[in-house]
């Protein structure tokens, strides 16, 4: 195979293989509405208790959450690679790619369960890299094919098997006499030499940036993508999920309020796991000051520990509501069931 169509493969690899990445998120947030509406509905089947995740399996998991990020970062350079085009708004664009980073990690977080900073610290970068490197080189891509449509007349004839690679190596042989160095290398330093202006798109007063100015103003822009997808996979990777199935605590249940003067016997009857008396003393809107119970745990597997958390609500001077915690209860996965079929969460 010759220097050509390996060039076309990886191109053809570049483009094609985020949208891969695209649909097995779409088929896994999907998978998650199913079970959603299945726990709703109550028609969902009792599973069998889970197993740890084998290392096996968590090698495995931890190489798909790399692709995904990989793949997706992809995705998000091609599409605003290709809205630049048209319009491109200063350090607007870079905290949106970041945004998009961000979700795209979310999932790698979820599917590997990962924790700690320094597995962040790479997923956010290899995203960073992914988003920034296919922005850059899916312009270089646009220029050749933008020579391909000057030299050969429709995009049929253009995009030819035949007539791309002449295009391509035209460009490559200018970019070498211009810069010293052909492919994209020698296309980022074109850019650098000649280089662009910032402002308000829609005004003639903007600032060049040239030379040295450009590099600093590429490792400004690739520094917001990175701050802003570390930032949203920080605070993910922080909250509680499920070690059984990996999902994310869908935050805490209102179960309910009393008014304070039962506060001992709330308290007696959590230590003793009478459910059903506790109940008995819940009301959905209890008058200030109360004390009320909130519910912490997974929502779709109902095999790990949960919290029972039981906290004093009152009003500060201002009249504003404040809440201090009482106890806090760590349940047992057949505890925590036994407690939501006695009571059951307040909806917001």
């Amino acid at each position: 195979m010759d220097t050509d169509s390996l060039c076309a493969v990886a191109v053809g690899s570049i483009l094609g293989l985020p949208f891969i990445a695209l649909a097995v998120i779409i088929r896994f947030k999907k998978s998650k509405k199913i079970k959603s509406l299945e726990k709703e509905t109550g028609i969902a089947k009792r599973s069998k208790p889970l197993k740890p995740v084998g290392p096996v399996r968590a090698v495995f998991n931890s190489s798909l959450a790399t692709a995904i990020v990989a793949l997706g970062g992809a995705l998000i350079g091609i599409v605003t690679g290709l809205a630049s085009s048209f319009i491109y708004i200063v350090f607007l664009f870079p905290l949106v790619m970041g945004y998009a980073g961000g979700k795209v990690l979310a999932g790698a977080i979820q599917l590997a369960r990962i924790r700690k900073t320094y597995p962040l610290i790479l997923m956010s970068l290899l995203a960073a890299v992914a988003i920034y490197g296919t922005f850059h080189y899916g312009k270089y891509v646009s220029l050749q094919i933008g020579m391909s449509l000057e030299m050969f007349h429709g995009l049929t004839q253009a995009l030819d098997d035949e007539n791309f690679p002449v295009a391509r190596a035209v460009v490559d042989y200018a970019l070498k006499e211009e810069t010293g160095h052909s492919g994209f290398i020698g296309y980022m330093l074109l850019r650098a030499n000649e280089g662009i202006s910032i402002g308000r798109f829609y005004s003639s007063n903007r600032v060049n940036l040239n030379s040295g100015l450009i590099w600093l103003y590429w490792v400004l822009e690739f520094g917001i993508i990175l701050a802003v997808t570390f930032s949203m996979g920080r605070r993910l990777s922080g909250m509680p999920f499920c070690e059984s199935c990996g999902n994310w605590y869908d935050g805490e249940k209102h179960l309910g309020g009393t008014v304070v003067a039962n506060e001992s016997r709330v308290l007696d009857l959590i230590r003793q796991k009478d459910f059903v008396e506790l109940g008995k003393l819940l009301e959905e809107n209890a008058e200030v000051p109360s004390m009320e119970m909130y519910f912490e745990g997974c929502q779709e597997c109902d095999k790990s520990p949960s919290r029972l958390i039981v906290r004093r609500a009152s009003l500060d001077p201002k009249g504003r509501l404040q809440f201090t915690d009482a106890s806090q209860t760590v349940l047992p996965p057949g505890e925590s069931t036994l407690l939501l079929d006695q009571i059951k969460p307040i909806r917001s």
